[in-house]
């Protein structure tokens, strides 16, 4: 009886433990859109989540990663998939960013855009020059498709692609306008080019730790439930990034050059068509 007990009084904080959820406290979390969605697919999963910042933060995606899935206070990330991830953590099917950061457009020398307007496809684009950070996932995606790819700290590659030591730096739709227009003071010729959209197959999802699986199973039917009533439809489109991404990217315009990603799991690659942006439509 005293056992019975004990576990009687235990078993409403091991529930509620269950139910929280802890975030990376470090990088403005909070503000992002994985953060947003992440809220609302609590709120369709009908599940009384409670989303914590974690007790120690994490610079970097492959640290909170690892702390997720080596029993760290930590349960839940929203990255790019990736099969590294993906093999040492539970992904969760849905592109919360619906792949448009797989959709690049190039910064570069203004003087330039001549050149970059009389690429048609892959095989013209194969004679520039493109800028990536050192070690980001980018690289090989690019190099795959035969592409050059020249690397350095990405505080360096603005300068670079003005100075000619690179001819384009490929960046998110709404990573290019924000970063040409804080960098245009200091670097008044750095432009978006304004005929080309470089798309590869890429999609930011949430991962859990492979001891939550019911916690993978709530977000999916949260993330579903959310689709279809419109709900994910109208948090997408009111974040401030993807409005500037679709409002000022003309992605529709654009020559649109499609190259394989590597890098991502099948089971993203074979997500529902309905859930990737569509520039076109």
């Amino acid at each position: 009886m005293m056992v019975m007990a004990a576990w009687c009084l235990s078993s409403p904080a091991q529930a509620q433990e269950n139910l929280d959820i802890y975030y990376n406290s470090t990088g403005n979390r909070e503000k992002t859109l994985g953060f947003e969605v992440l809220k609302l697919a609590i709120e369709k999963s009908g599940t009384p989540y409670v989303l914590k910042p974690s007790p120690t933060g994490y610079s970097s995606n492959a640290g909170m990663v690892d702390a997720i899935a080596n029993g760290g206070k930590i349960d839940i990330a929203w990255v790019n998939a990736a099969k590294s991830v993906s093999a040492k953590l539970l992904s969760v099917p849905f592109p919360i960013d619906m792949g448009l950061g797989g959709h690049r457009l190039f910064l570069i020398d203004g003087a330039r855009q001549s050149e970059f307007s009389k690429v048609k496809d892959l095989a013209g684009l194969k004679n520039f020059i493109a800028l990536q950070g050192t070690g980001w996932a980018d690289v090989d995606v690019l190099r795959a498709s035969s592409l050059t790819v020249r690397t350095g700290p990405q505080k360096n590659l603005y300068r670079m692609t003005i100075g000619r030591r690179g001819d384009y730096f490929a960046r998110g739709v709404n990573e290019a306008l924000n970063e040409q227009a804080k960098q245009v003071a200091e670097l008044p010729n750095l432009a978006v080019e304004t005929s080309l959209v470089l798309q590869y197959p890429s999609a930011s999802i949430f991962y859990v730790s492979k001891s939550r699986p019911q916690l993978r199973d709530d977000l999916m039917r949260g993330l579903e439930t959310a689709w279809k009533d419109g709900s994910f439809e109208e948090t997408f489109l009111s974040y401030p990034d993807i409005k500037l991404a679709l409002d000022k990217g003309n992605l529709k315009s654009r020559t649109l050059i499609k190259i394989p990603n590597p890098n991502l799991p099948d089971d993203i690659l074979s997500m529902d068509a309905k859930y990737w942006f569509d520039p076109k439509k």
